[in-house]
């Protein structure tokens, strides 16, 4: 049986799309191995966003050049965004490279192979092609969590991305294939699903009938064995009150948000091309608020974009302080080739941009330890999904708004169970827990409640 070894960078939907390759090349025997050295065929499932990420590519072809040397047999292969982006680059760069295919292309992944291993020549395919569901999946025993996309694709053509260009349009799945993917995946013990896209809560304008998100959450609410449903990620331009009333309304919805910000400054981010101001942005933070009491909030940040300046920054850091957000995750802005924002004039010096980043950190940092600790005392709803890293014989989870809990199951087999736990101390990355007895506020009936939590 020939081996599948696969290496994946970047996003949710980058780790969603390889499951798909493994699923589709299982059918075609393919094993997956851990170990690239046993492998028939090897593939880097990429990233365009940042220069880093393309660096690790590259990095790892390097490395990959001695393995093809000593075993020409091997079939090395790159597909995703770099490979939509840059197909001549990376035939230049790393000429031991077989195959290289884009997003668009993974559903021919198997027939790209099969030409692959015959050709004298490398094989390129990095044209659009219809959007198609698939739900091939490897096998994957106690699987309790998965990703559903549900559109692909961005038409709002930021200054800083290159997403419109490696993914394409917005293409929204029909509800009826979603709901068959996660119904398939209910079916096979899963028991949350994510569901994705490079602005989710645009999910349906370009159906007929146009639909919603808030539309599709509600058909899946009804899914049997779905517990809990996550959605990721949406752009404020897009947020509405009907979707923030279905974060609120559908009891599989959890009470968190992933929200960008990328900017607190107004001129920042209109040469951002966000379409929305920071006034606006914290209207919206309000009405989230208010309307989902509890509800966790996480965001992206761009530090060092062409032209900002101190005061600019400093706004983004007095919106991170308003916000008090659970999460962020904050990049030094990275010149992407092709984009708007590559050729300012007025780029941030690398020094500069560093600084930034280290300082927004600190503060997020204080911010999301500080909202830990409000938890501490509190018994917050636990899905069980995995054993610690650090003591095998503890079991970790998460809380509905996305926390992760280690706590001591004292010799309970609690795998894919909902499970009260109280909250003792809050870590710098998790909290630890322990067991709440079954008159501890939130359980009815052995039943954890859908605490906002």
């Amino acid at each position: 049986m020939p081996k599948l070894h696969l290496i994946t960078y970047g996003c949710q939907m980058n780790e969603y799309d390889s499951e798909r390759v493994a699923g589709l090349l299982k059918r075609e025997r393919y094993e997956l191995t851990e170990v690239a050295e046993e492998a028939d065929l090897i593939l880097l499932n990429t990233c365009a966003i940042r220069e880093r990420a393309e660096d690790k590519v590259f990095s790892r072809l390097g490395q990959l050049r001695t393995l093809k040397q000593q075993r020409p047999e091997v079939l090395i292969g790159v597909m995703g965004c770099m490979a939509q982006l840059w197909q001549g680059k990376i035939l230049e760069r790393a000429p031991q490279v077989d195959l290289v295919f884009g997003s668009a292309a993974v559903a021919r992944v198997a027939k790209l192979v099969e030409q692959a291993r015959a050709a004298d020549a490398p094989i390129v395919e990095a044209g659009e092609a219809p959007l198609v569901k698939l739900t091939a999946k490897p096998d994957r025993p106690g699987q309790l969590k998965a990703f559903v996309t549900v559109m692909e694709g961005c038409e709002k053509f930021c200054t800083f991305c290159v997403v419109p260009v490696t993914r394409g349009r917005e293409r929204s799945h029909p509800p009826e294939t979603v709901l068959a993917e996660v119904r398939e995946l209910a079916a096979a013990g899963v028991c949350e699903v994510t569901l994705l896209g490079q602005t989710v809560n645009a999910y349906g304008r370009d159906l007929t009938p146009a639909t919603d998100l808030a539309a599709l959450l509600t058909l899946i609410d009804e899914v049997e064995g779905i517990e809990r449903i996550r959605f990721t990620t949406s752009n404020p331009y897009n947020l509405t009150a009907r979707l923030i009333r279905a974060i609120r309304d559908v009891p599989k919805v959890v009470e968190y948000l992933h929200l960008p910000l990328q900017s607190g400054s107004d001129r920042v981010l209109e040469r951002m091309n966000r379409g929305y101001t920071a006034a606006r942005y914290l209207e919206l933070i309000a009405e989230l608020t208010e309307t989902v009491p509890g509800i966790a909030l996480s965001t992206d940040l761009i530090v060092g974009f062409p032209g900002e300046t101190d005061q600019d920054f400093e706004r983004t850091v007095d919106v991170v302080e308003r916000v008090r957000y659970d999460n962020v995750f904050a990049f030094r802005y990275s010149r992407r080739p092709g984009t708007a924002a590559a050729d300012m004039s007025d780029q941030v010096p690398d020094d500069v941009k560093a600084s930034r980043n280290a300082r927004i950190l600190e503060v997020a940092i204080r911010v999301g330890a500080e909202r830990s600790r409000e938890l501490e005392g509190r018994v917050l709803p636990v899905l069980v999904d995995g054993r610690s890293r650090k003591d095998p014989g503890e079991l970790t989870g998460r809380t509905r708004c996305n926390r992760v809990v280690n706590f001591d199951p004292h010799g309970r087999d609690l795998l894919g169970t909902v499970v009260p736990v109280l909250v003792t101390r809050a870590l710098p990355h998790s909290l630890r827990g322990e067991l709440a007895g079954a008159g501890a506020p939130g359980v009815t009936q052995g039943r954890v409640l859908a605490a906002a939590v």
